[in-house]
């Protein structure tokens, strides 16, 4: 899973880059520590371009945030749907957090809390 949420105009991102996402696991090298195999939920803000029928995407290293949602010890179709039931109850926090982070601010919010994709 993979959606965008556009951001207010600012000079640093246009959108927040919201992805499900299924990794094997072991040592992270960026970081230094050992991460479990499982479904993760990664939000990073950024900058999507369109040229000439191409869209590219930048952003800017370690300037969003992933939480391990769901650790299994092999991918399957029935641990992504229970994954992505619950990154839905995590996502809106790792928003919030993100922009914070990075002084940004989505373009609209749905009153249930949720964000508005693009």
């Amino acid at each position: 899973m993979e959606k965008y949420i556009e951001l207010k105009e600012n000079n640093r991102a246009s959108h927040l880059k919201i992805e499900l996402y299924y990794a094997l696991g072991g040592y992270n090298y960026f970081t230094h520590k050992s991460e479990e195999r499982g479904y993760y939920l990664s939000v990073s803000p950024v900058t999507r371009e369109s040229r000439g029928g191409c869209t590219m995407e930048s952003y800017t290293a370690f300037s969003g945030v992933k939480k391990c949602v769901k650790t299994v010890s092999r991918k399957s179709a029935k641990a992504e749907a229970e994954a992505e039931k619950l990154a839905a109850d995590l996502e809106a926090s790792l928003i919030d957090y993100v922009c914070a982070k990075n002084d940004l601010e989505a373009v609209r919010r749905f009153q249930t809390g949720k964000y508005g994709e693009v």
